[in-house]
């Protein structure tokens, strides 16, 4: 984390400490491997019972289908959630878990004077940016009553949990009151900050592996439903999780090739109203399995017992 002074100023990738020292005045930064990996809250331990256990899982569930046993659809969102998590290990499996505290590195300087690096430290988790952003909403909810007229004020306030939360995902420090909004408090989520001029080869990747989710959805589409209303419900938002990808990818193709200031505003909005969309239908497809608990067939109740065989917990 670069500081000037005793404030943070952004997160720096490896081949931009050159120019940096732990004093200033000196002393290229040099962290161990060890060092790093001491940051982290997770170890090849813990990582190695989730991918036992969720292996079990995946395993139990292929094995149901094969004998013709329903699953349920609180096992099938869990399902979806664990072909996901298995992605996530491949790839993070020696990325430190949970970094919120950065090293602090300074702009080397000719100067003997001690950098005062008084006791502040930058917090970059992502819950509490996020949760520094967010209790920003009744200021803005304010300066933008005063600075646009109603239907901007009311597009601004709709908008803005959202815009704040794809900030936070970017890595970008969605704080209004920084002195620099686009300091980068964060590493970037999904790619690192020298890739966003192959954003759009970055947009491909994440639509095919939110596609790959919502299509293990779309296999409950003739479970066993308590309602009519709950089976029409988990179809919607299964669609929309599917389709809402697409039209995100395609909304992405418009503003790239079309330059147009009405196209650009357009496509903005309808990317951020399709944003709230799926994010509601995320919330009905996590919400419904827990409702259809309630009426099970009686077959769901039967086990496949050699699955007990593979360890897990």
């Amino acid at each position: 984390m670069e500081y000037e002074g005793n404030r943070p100023i952004r997160v720096l990738l490896p081949e931009e400490l050159e120019s940096y020292s732990l004093t200033g005045n000196g002393n290229f930064p040099r962290i161990s491997k060890a060092e790093i990996e001491d940051k982290s809250k997770g170890d090849t331990l813990s990582k190695g019972f989730v991918v036992v256990q969720t292996s079990w899982f995946v395993t139990q569930c292929i094995a149901r289908g094969v004998q013709r046993l329903p699953i349920t659809e609180l096992e099938l969102v869990t399902l979806a959630f664990a072909v996901l998590n298995f992605v996530i290990y491949v790839l993070w499996w020696d990325k430190p878990l949970n970094v919120q505290c950065g090293v602090r590195v300074y702009k080397k300087r000719n100067t003997e004077e001690p950098v005062d690096d008084g006791g502040v430290e930058a917090v970059v988790g992502f819950w509490i940016v996020l949760r520094d952003a967010l209790s920003e909403l009744p200021a803005a909810i304010i300066r933008a009553k005063q600075d646009t007229d109603a239907v901007g004020w009311l597009s601004h306030i709709v908008f803005w949990p959202t815009t704040k939360i794809v900030q936070v995902i970017r890595g970008v420090n969605p704080s209004e009151n920084s002195e620099n909004s686009e300091s980068t408090y964060r590493v970037r989520t999904f790619y690192p900050e020298e890739w966003s001029g192959s954003a759009l080869w970055g947009t491909f990747v994440v639509m095919a592996i939110t596609l790959t989710f919502g299509s293990i959805h779309c296999i409950g589409w003739t479970f066993h439903f308590p309602s009519n209303t709950e089976r029409t419900l988990w179809r919607a938002a299964s669609v929309c999780i599917i389709g809402v990808p697409i039209m995100y990818l395609s909304l992405a193709l418009l503003m790239f090739y079309v330059r147009r200031p009405f196209i650009l505003w357009a496509t903005i909005y309808l990317a951020r109203f399709l944003l709230i969309l799926y994010t509601l239908s995320r919330l009905v497809l996590l919400v419904l399995p827990f409702m259809c608990l309630r009426s099970l067939p009686l077959a769901a109740y039967h086990v496949v017992n050699w699955t007990s065989l593979i360890p897990h917990l």
